[in-house]
């Protein structure tokens, strides 16, 4: 988690290079602003600047989202974020056994980083396998509300 705390924040255009890929980054905006003159955020590859008031939550995938937000406009006001994220650093520790990839390669042999990361494309299709589709939508929902309930 990183607090923004201002007095007003303001992210240029960029993406969280070091987030797991697949995952979803949490940006809260806090603060007291006029959300209609300022504070947007901005989704670059998709061509999108959104109101964003104070409150606010919205959960992208920010390690491959350009993104960022605009500035505040009026004097006193004040913008501050929290964002909530996972280091794919992380994920790739539990996939290496509680180790770096040097130490598994130490352990295990050299070769062992090439066998255990897999195949490129097919790890992109098991991560894009993790979101739901629009036409899955409804059934994904029923899965859910199943395994919920007991």
């Amino acid at each position: 988690m990183t607090l923004n705390l201002g007095p007003n924040t303001v992210t240029l255009d960029h993406t969280d290079k070091g987030n797991v890929a697949y995952g979803l980054c949490a940006i809260a905006a806090l603060g007291r602003y006029n959300p209609r003159l300022g504070g947007h955020i901005v989704l670059f590859d998709l061509g999108l600047v959104i109101e964003f008031p104070p409150g606010s939550t919205v959960l992208i995938p920010s390690g491959v989202f350009r993104h960022g937000n605009t500035p505040t406009t009026e004097m006193g006001e004040y913008r501050m974020s929290m964002t909530q994220y996972c280091a794919g650093g992380l994920f790739r520790w539990v996939h290496y056994g509680f180790r770096t990839a040097k130490v598994m390669e130490e352990e295990d042999g050299v070769g062992a980083k090439a066998r255990v990361d897999g195949n490129p494309k097919e790890r992109v299709q098991e991560a894009l396998d993790l979101f739901s589709t629009f036409e899955g939508l409804e059934r994904d929902r029923q899965t859910q509300l199943r395994s919920s309930s007991g």
